[in-house]
């Protein structure tokens, strides 16, 4: 498949399906009151910018009944390079009878330290207090000489995508954020020719995922023979603490990728690699044995707007699991963990395309999977995923996601699958804003092998007063 096509599949979605939903996490703000108890209001965005940066916000207000409100000021902006999203609230209690103002500055106060406290323990306690009025900061683009994110991870690839390909943070809801880290160094851009570096962390107080990748050109002297000059080795790897839950979320496996990639084709901005991988995943607390596969296929990337890479895995020893730090790995059951397993014998094929357009706000992605065994293929998967971080047109916020599967018994050939509905799932939460009202929606769609649909909604309707 083209890649006009999937963009073209993925703008379609994006347009065919604006309202469509998960839950929110738990950091959200609390849930969207209803209509009838309260009030948001918002100021246009020409009030918001300043003369120094180029810039856009939103001014939210809600009031309930008994007196309560909130102010959230949520302006994005930027210097440069240098991007930033800040999520600043004022709470407050009125009552009309007599009439009394209260405000309420406790989220801006100054923590209070216990005797027992060291005086680190007590700096950190305050760095993560007043951070939590930052949503992101980035500074350049990926695949810059440095690049610099503090936020929630949208989008994120490491290295050829062998331990993390087009992670996004659904460990919270779509307002919500989380003090992740990205940071990625390339040395060949800043004069070391021979190295780069990247760390990823999901959270910097609370990790549920860390990983890191380091890379050396070790026969970068060559000049004379720039394909091999260029060669990459890599060395990754990945890993979530163990959980008591156990039936939920990460299970304490780690994995680590040796990886070794070579320059086909490069102009300008663009780069094109082929690569080969031997990948490693520890035991976990369900699975004491570990799991060894090699991965190969190509990879590249024009700047940080376009990634893509497609490949063929295929375990040799243990109980292998594919895609182990997807997206929703904090929340899948052991039932969905054991859905990704891939047997002895069976190659594991996978193609990624995705679209990130950062300064906006919108990052779109398009993954193709299938098995081949015995010489058929089967559990072929087309997933499609848009994800809106700021306002964007009439939309605030969005996580969309289309699933199809093909079961073996339903014979469904690939192109023709996707004109139905049968066996599809569609999920997203959205925040819309279309004046005078705000639009709350969560909403799930289920179709069944009939192309039957099950619906789940959650809806909340709040007014703009400007």
């Amino acid at each position: 498949m083209s890649s006009r096509v999937l963009v073209l599949l993925l703008t379609m979605l994006l347009l065919a399906f604006p309202v469509a939903g998960e839950d929110m996490g738990a950091d959200d703000a609390a849930s969207p009151p209803s209509v009838e108890n309260s009030v948001a209001f918002s100021f246009p965005s020409y009030m918001n910018n300043t003369p120094e940066s180029t810039g856009d916000g939103i001014l939210e207000g809600v009031a309930t009944s008994d007196g309560f409100f909130s102010i959230s000021y949520m302006p994005d902006f930027s210097v440069g390079k240098l991007l930033f999203q800040l999520d600043l609230k004022i709470k407050g209690q009125v009552t009309t009878d007599p009439f009394r103002l209260n405000l309420d500055f406790t989220d801006w106060e100054m923590p209070t330290r216990d005797e027992s406290m060291e005086t680190l323990e007590y700096s950190l306690g305050i760095l993560k207090h007043y951070t939590r009025f930052i949503r992101s900061i980035q500074y350049g683009e990926r695949y810059d000489k440095i690049y610099v994110r503090y936020g929630k991870l949208l989008g994120i690839t490491l290295g050829d995508g062998a331990l993390i390909n087009g992670f996004f943070d659904r460990g919270v809801g779509v307002r919500a954020t989380r003090p992740g880290l990205d940071v990625m160094i390339d040395g060949n851009k800043m004069g070391i020719p021979n190295a780069g570096f990247e760390f990823i962390t999901n959270d910097i107080y609370e990790p549920t995922l860390s990983a890191w990748r380091i890379f050396t050109r070790p026969l970068y002297e060559y000049a004379d023979f720039p394909t091999f000059s260029k060669m990459q080795v890599g060395l990754s790897f990945a890993m979530s603490p163990e959980r008591e839950e156990g039936e939920q979320a990460a299970l304490g496996r780690k994995l680590i990728a040796l990886d070794f990639s070579l320059p086909l084709y490069e102009w300008s901005s663009f780069s094109l690699d082929v690569f080969a991988n031997v990948l490693l995943q520890t035991p976990d607390v369900k699975t004491r044995q570990p799991a060894l596969a090699y991965r190969y296929g190509f990879w590249g990337h024009a700047k940080s707007i376009f990634i893509f890479n497609a490949s063929i895995t295929v375990p040799t020893v243990g109980y292998y699991h594919a895609e182990y730090f997807a997206s929703d790995f904090e929340v899948r059951s052991q039932e969905e963990l054991d859905a990704l397993h891939v047997s002895l014998g069976t190659a594991h094929l996978d193609a990624m395309f995705s679209l990130n357009f950062a300064r906006q706000g919108v990052y779109l992605r398009a993954k193709l999977v299938s098995d081949y065994a015995s010489g058929s293929y089967s559990n072929h998967r087309f997933l499609a995923t848009a994800r809106i971080d700021k306002r964007f047109l009439n939309i605030v916020s969005l996580d969309l996601s289309y699933e199809k599967l093909y079961p073996t018994s339903t014979g469904e050939g690939f192109f023709a699958g996707l004109g139905t509905l049968r066996n599809v799932v569609v999920g997203a939460t959205a925040v819309i804003k279309v004046k005078p009202y705000t639009f709350d929606i969560g909403l799930s769609i289920l179709y069944d092998e009939s192309a039957r649909s099950t619906y789940k909604l959650d809806t909340a309707v709040r007014i703009s007063l400007l």
